[in-house]
């Protein structure tokens, strides 16, 4: 393990090297499969979480787009740093109900290709599944799309329905195979 103890300049130390550390050396360690920690030096605090974010900002700053601003800005909206309201803001920010829709659509596939489903009732199960209300900003009225980062409920909402979809879909294969 790795530990880095960042100081009250703002600068960050390597312990195992006893040499001083930037936040491309801590990219190029996590990017090796290193294990690192970061402590706060003053109070001990493990503060890897918040160092890390700046490792991905500055890195993806350097070598890409930057991360769209309406996403952080969702990131902020949620409050708390949990990983699951990250993992949903990010889900929901990169096209997630796209995903879902095209994992539904490829296990469906498989079922009727298999033979264990027939085209009728795939179809069947398709609409049920990939139905608008489903879809994130489905709800709103005349079909819009919201051009903004959706809410803290719509994100909690929608994902509550991946996971009933995800359920019902792993149900339906439970079935088949019995």
């Amino acid at each position: 393990m790795h530990i880095i103890k960042k100081y009250a300049n703002r600068k960050l130390y390597h312990t195992n090297q006893k040499q001083y550390i930037t936040l491309d050396g801590i990219a190029k360690l996590v990017q090796d499969g290193e294990a690192v920690q970061v402590l706060d030096n003053e109070t001990g605090e493990d503060i890897t979480p918040s160092i890390l974010a700046q490792v991905v900002l500055h890195v993806r700053g350097r070598t890409g787009p930057q991360l769209p601003t309406q996403m952080l800005t969702g990131l902020i909206q949620l409050g708390g740093d949990t990983l699951a309201n990250v993992r949903r803001t990010l889900f929901f920010s990169f096209g997630g109900d796209d995903l879902v829709h095209s994992e539904i659509e490829r296990r469906l596939a498989l079922l009727v290709n298999a033979g264990e489903l027939g085209a009728a009732e795939g179809d069947r199960l398709r609409d049920l599944l990939l139905r608008k209300e489903f879809s994130q900003g489905g709800d709103q009225k005349g079909g819009e799309r919201a051009a903004e980062m959706p809410s803290q409920n719509d994100v909690v909402r929608l994902h509550a329905q991946v996971d009933a979809l995800t359920q019902a879909v792993d149900r339906l294969l439970r079935e088949q195979h019995k």
